[in-house]
């Protein structure tokens, strides 16, 4: 069985563990899932999600996995003991179950768990015997041997905004091929459609403007570090797009000219994220100007790909 992990798409790495298709790309199941496109902003006094996706893995995981060829069964769950009687009932020998998101900090078999408190996560989990299963998590443990009592404990919901309340348990089959140019194709719209729905939700480029006016009202120490955390994946999030745009264009399903802009925008805010970063790694606090020139290439991008996908009329 070969193992996915260690990168930040654990939902992503979950489905990949399950599937074991080597056809399969990573990048491109992650992309599929419209994750890496639109910013979010929230405020709380944990300073976590400051510049986090603007559709969570839960809320596209269910439409990626049928884009690649896969039937999804999804239930959610309102308690731990509900979520252990549904994989109970649903894990076979030949067939496993994806869990999440779920809080990665109850995980008791991670190493100072505390630490990953309220970071929404997912692991595989297969048929192991009838009082234990394997649990495979991307962050380093596979087929990980657990007891139905320990699952039950380690299962959280509560404090993972991504998850809405819910234990979410999803069994998937394959049911046909995929066809690339339509993962492509598909991939494109859902890009549009979310950078669309994150202008006109407030999000986007006024989430970034709004994190910096949030983050000028405390101090430093308080907000650093989950800014810069922040920061790293959200330049992992644009090297995807520039991925997908490289793969559009390679397939013919975009113009050149459509994917130059492209790379010009996304390597102008990934220079600006690298500056914003560095910054913070001397201890220079922000730029708001830097926050502002970011805003004004996020709103271009999401109008640059709207043209491309203009909404669909009712």
């Amino acid at each position: 069985m070969r193992f996915y992990g260690n990168e930040i798409c654990c939902g992503s790495y979950a489905c990949l563990n399950a599937m074991q298709d080597p056809s399969m790309d990573l990048q491109l199941f992650e992309i599929s899932t419209s994750t890496p496109f639109g910013i979010r902003h929230y405020e709380n006094e944990h300073f976590d999600r400051l510049l986090t996706t603007y559709c969570d893995p839960n809320q596209g995981m269910d439409r990626a996995l049928r884009l690649w060829g896969y039937a999804v069964e999804t239930v959610r769950t309102g308690t731990a003991e509900e979520a252990v009687q549904e994989i109970r009932h649903r894990i076979r020998p030949d067939f496993h179950v994806i869990v999440g998101p779920i809080d990665m900090g109850r995980l008791g078999y991670q190493i100072m768990s505390a630490l990953l408190r309220r970071m929404d996560h997912y692991i595989l989990l297969e048929h192991c015997s009838d009082t234990e299963a394997y649990c495979t998590d991307s962050e380093g443990f596979f087929r990980y041997r657990l007891t139905y009592e320990e699952i039950r404990a380690y299962l959280s919901a509560d404090s993972v905004p991504e998850a809405d309340g819910c234990i979410t348990v999803r069994q998937i089959k394959k049911k046909q091929d995929y066809k690339m140019e339509e993962v492509l194709e598909q991939s494109f719209r859902y890009a549009a459609d979310n950078l669309r729905a994150a202008e006109e939700d407030g999000e986007g480029s006024r989430a970034i403007m709004n994190c910096c006016r949030y983050l000028e009202q405390y101090k430093e120490y308080k907000w650093r570090l989950p800014l810069m955390y922040d920061i790293q994946y959200l330049k992992q999030r644009k090297v995807l797009m520039l991925f997908l745009f490289d793969k559009l264009e390679r397939n013919r399903r975009c113009s050149r000219e459509l994917a130059g802009e492209i790379r010009q925008i996304v390597n102008t805010q990934n220079d600006l994220l690298g500056k914003i970063y560095g910054n913070l790694q001397k201890g220079l606090g922000i730029e708001k100007g830097s926050f502002e020139e970011m805003a004004q290439w996020e709103s271009r991008l999401a109008k640059v790909l709207c043209i491309s996908f203009p909404p669909v009329l009712p």
